[in-house]
């Protein structure tokens, strides 16, 4: 329920009873302090008709330069997301391109150390344990890359 409610009761000098209103709560506030709940507006006596201090409209040139400040901030954001972006898109060809000349590297490392096998392969390859076995890898074409890699002898 909202009520404007003096706080102050004061008499003058004629004793008639004078109403202190500086102190009260205004009208649309709820004297409870329940701020939740609705003001029923169903009276045109109860309707709240004048706007607040913090509501009253502005000049063109104010309202002008706060839409010019919105836009330039508005501005630099979609700069900045950009700039955010291509960081990323940068970031994700140079690690293309490290991954690709890493593999070319290691396929042209493999390929030496190949020809070092030569004719005896197949002795060498019976003649290793278990751990150099593991190491033994094949190649694969990369989809991404197009580049041949090295994989697992068993991966899939």
């Amino acid at each position: 329920m909202t009520k404007s409610t003096p706080i102050n009761n004061q008499r003058n000098d004629d004793g008639d009873e004078v109403v202190d209103t500086t102190g009260s709560i205004p009208k649309g506030i709820n004297v409870s302090g329940r701020t939740w709940k609705l003001i029923p507006q169903k009276r045109a006596s109860n309707l709240i008709t004048k706007p607040s201090q913090n509501n009253r409209s502005k000049s063109w040139d104010q309202k002008n330069t706060e839409r010019l400040a919105r836009k330039a901030l508005l501005e630099r954001e979609k700069e900045m997301k950009e700039e955010r972006r291509q960081a990323v898109v940068l970031k994700k060809e140079r690690r293309l391109e490290n991954e690709t000349r890493r593999m070319e590297n290691e396929f042209k490392a493999a390929s030496r150390s190949a020809q070092k096998l030569g004719k005896n392969a197949d002795v060498k390859l019976k003649s290793m344990n278990k751990k150099q076995l593991r190491m033994i890898k094949k190649t694969r074409m990369n989809t991404k890359t197009g580049a041949v890699e090295f994989v697992g002898a068993y991966a899939k």
